[in-house]
């Protein structure tokens, strides 16, 4: 296990998080930048991260106000470590952990009509071909939502179906990308 990470904002800033070893959390100069960008948005939102790992995402979104997170990942160790830093942060009443493929779980939800307001993604950096898995994310994002996805800075932007690239932020080795649902 990793030291802890902090929650940066809200109810629970300040409070240390745990981190399963063999994750990469997406650093606190790029949450603070995606928090900032939200604002007071997230504020009563449906929240899905998706390569969750710690759910470091998922709980400063839940310390800022959101209603609720799914969190989905593949690996037991990561589920096991959700679990925990939602019992300890009060949380786990407004979360639902998923043991699954990302690219399962999107179609899952898909054929549910399961939908949500704010996505965020972080696969691995060694990923191959995110552009094929994530093609489906416009079909579980609400019209106004916003999908963010987390990417090392030399990866090329990938552009995905129904969605707008609306922004990136570049800091050291990574950048996010903002995407919303196409005007039509």
């Amino acid at each position: 296990m990793k030291p802890g990470i902090e929650i940066q904002g809200g109810e629970r800033r300040g409070t240390k998080i745990r981190v399963p070893s063999g994750i990469r959390p997406t650093q606190s100069l790029l949450k603070r930048s995606l928090f900032d960008r939200l604002g007071s948005w997230i504020v009563d939102k449906k929240v899905l991260e998706l390569f969750a790992g710690s759910g470091a995402v998922g709980f400063e979104a839940l310390s800022r106000g959101a209603r609720s997170v799914v969190f989905v990942d593949k690996s037991w160790k990561s589920i096991q470590t959700i679990k925990a830093n939602a019992e300890k942060l009060g949380y786990t009443e407004k979360i639902i952990v998923i043991k699954k493929s990302v690219q399962s779980a999107i179609k899952d939800f898909s054929l549910r009509g399961e939908r949500f307001d704010f996505i965020f993604a972080d696969p691995p950096y060694n990923l191959k071909n995110i552009k094929k898995m994530l093609d489906d994310i416009a079909l579980i994002l609400e019209n106004e939502g916003i999908f963010v996805l987390e990417v090392r800075k030399t990866t090329e932007t990938p552009e995905i179906h129904d969605l707008n690239i609306e922004k990136e932020v570049t800091l050291s080795d990574s950048k996010i990308i903002f995407y919303s649902h196409i005007s039509r």
